[in-house]
């Protein structure tokens, strides 16, 4: 395979069709990966420094009262937004498939023939989502609420007893230390999962394929090209290293002259936010986003063209064979 032809070609498609960029904005759409960190500074000499305020759980039970049907309001509203997201989400990603196999092939393509093209395999799309990547959203869900339910006990029992909570660290260990040897074991399959889905996903858009006749045929254009797909997989790294470089480079700036005045004016006000300075921060996280946003549409367009060039050359070197 001659990669720089790849490559080249891919991104001329992408920047002689900007309506791609418009659908790589929405087949990003709620697919960023977030990451959370706990920074604990713990000192053992003393059991007072894991003492509880008193009256927590008084708190806690008011708070619930004024505040509980609000939070699950909000959680069924997050819940319908992200199902709508990541259908849209799915109509993108199809509709690029099919939008860059027809211009390849030297056919005019408009935004609203590729959205459509998109929605029209939605059905297959999300089917080969679901069963691909089910398993580890259903895992990671479950142990993310065990993992609260204990936590939540832990903390109501140890404040019912008096307040020391030092028991929860303990409780929550073994759990922890579980999930730990979990993720190890899933973090291998999911890679595999991440390489064979998008091959899958041509499968089931270009080649009319059915969901799991589409996960097997994935498996087999990997297994039958393991050496081009390893090297595709590299280049989209440094592809995407570069991305980011540039995303900093962009981002970083607008973010310097957003939220450090705010900091600045929180820190000499007292810890005084009004409402005017809530909107400012507020309207310039969006449009960072937004700008962010628009910035990785250029590389999911481009990735998503060049692994669908690559898929039609395997195809072809497999039918000459």
């Amino acid at each position: 395979m001659d990669y720089s032809k790849l490559m080249s070609r891919s991104w001329e498609i992408v920047w002689n069709n900007k309506f791609l960029f418009v659908l790589g904005f929405l087949a990003a759409l709620g697919s960023g990966g977030s990451g959370g960190r706990a920074n604990s500074n713990f000192r053992g000499s003393s059991s007072s420094d894991f003492d509880l305020p008193p009256g927590t759980v008084d708190n806690l039970q008011t708070f619930w009262a004024h505040f509980g049907a609000l939070i699950i309001a909000l959680i069924c509203l997050f819940v319908v937004l992200g199902v709508i997201l990541w259908l849209v989400r799915l109509v993108a990603q199809a509709g690029l498939i099919s939008s860059v196999a027809r211009i390849d092939a030297g056919e005019k393509v408009t935004f609203g023939e590729a959205f459509a093209a998109g929605t029209a395999k939605l059905g297959r799309m999300a089917g080969l989502n679901l069963l691909l990547y089910g398993p580890f959203t259903l895992l990671a869900l479950l142990s993310a609420g065990i993992l609260m339910v204990m936590a939540g006990t832990a903390v109501y029992e140890e404040v019912a007893r008096g307040g020391n909570a030092e028991g929860i660290f303990a409780s929550l260990g073994i759990f922890t230390a579980c999930l730990i040897g979990l993720a190890c074991l899933t973090l291998p399959l999911l890679l595999v999962v991440n390489i064979v889905y998008p091959f899958a996903q041509r499968g089931a858009v270009l080649g009319e394929l059915s969901v799991m006749d589409s996960i097997r045929h994935g498996w087999q254009v990997v297994r039958a090209n393991t050496g081009e797909v390893i090297v595709i997989v590299l280049l989209f790294l440094v592809v995407g290293f570069v991305f980011g470089i540039v995303s900093i480079a962009v981002i970083l700036p607008g973010a310097v002259l957003i939220f450090i005045p705010a900091i600045i004016h929180l820190a000499a006000g007292g810890g005084s936010f009004g409402v005017l300075e809530i909107a400012y921060v507020v309207a310039g996280g969006v449009c960072l986003a937004v700008l962010a946003g628009a910035i990785n549409s250029v590389l999911v367009a481009f990735r998503s063209t060049a692994v669908t060039l690559a898929y039609q050359e395997f195809m072809n070197k497999s039918k000459l064979a």
